[in-house]
């Protein structure tokens, strides 16, 4: 499957590109720096011809847009696809299903850019979809980096029961404490809540190995057990956790 199909832009008939085809002069009232064109379809030729900081200007306005209008989102990754297109062919050898992973990513990357600063949106946007597909693989500073933050928090296997020692705090617990505290304070839903537990739940039990990406929890076999339960494909669940982790660390950090 293509990263366009993937991403559902793989045709202008799509829902999301004719509803946003739709509502393109709307949304060029809201954000000026739309009406560069009348209609949808010739903004591709538009960005082509246009400065660096024109098409920055744009991609920044339809970023903003994303923000109430979740079409937007799919209009800059079908903007996007020739880049996600590359990107997915250099990273083909992490991966068979890469182009579903760099379309996931992608997805979820535009929808929680907000276009400030903007500039070198573009390159912004796939850069951060590389960054966060290797790390998702477990490849990559990004991994290490991420995996440093679930060490202290999801557990990754058992310990030895040690009589007459103070363990310290339970990290199950302390996971549980953490994601409850992000769904109080609405950085989380419950749904998020319970997917995340389930797959933390299972990378434990499977042992898988921490240096997966975060900490194990989007290996492949873990997402598999999970699905089932959630009436949805791996993919999926890999995604809406992928997405829900983001988060999660997002709010973490800013407790810190």
């Amino acid at each position: 499957m293509s990263v366009a199909t993937c991403l559902g832009v793989d045709t202008h008939d799509r829902p999301p590109l004719r509803w946003a085809r739709d509502h393109w002069q709307d949304w060029g009232r809201i954000q000026p720096a739309l009406s560069v064109v009348a209609d949808l379809l010739d903004l591709p030729p538009w960005l082509s011809q246009a400065s660096p900081e024109a098409r920055d200007e744009v991609l920044a306005a339809l970023a903003r847009t994303a923000a109430h209008y979740v079409e937007a989102v799919s209009v800059i990754t079908w903007l996007l696809v020739p880049g996600a297109v590359n990107l997915a062919r250099q990273l083909a050898d992490l991966s068979p299903d890469i182009d579903a992973l760099v379309a996931g990513q992608l997805w979820l990357t535009v929808r929680t850019y907000r276009g400030d600063p903007p500039r070198r949106v573009a390159a912004t946007l796939l850069a951060r979809t590389r960054r966060d597909v290797m790390a998702d693989l477990g490849v990559g500073d990004a991994a290490v980096r991420r995996d440093r933050v679930w060490a202290s928090a999801v557990p990754m296997g058992s310990v030895p029961d040690v009589p007459d020692v103070d363990a310290g705090p339970d990290p199950e617990c302390e996971l549980a404490a953490l994601l409850e505290d992000a769904v109080e304070m609405g950085a989380l839903t419950r749904e998020d809540r319970a997917l995340l537990m389930d797959v933390a739940h299972e990378a434990a039990r499977l042992n898988v190995p921490a240096r997966r990406g975060r900490g194990g929890l989007m290996t492949p076999s873990v997402a598999e057990l999970v699905a089932d339960d959630y009436a949805a494909s791996a993919r999926t669940v890999r995604r809406r956790a992928a997405k829900a982790v983001t988060d999660l660390e997002a709010f973490r950090r800013s407790t810190l």
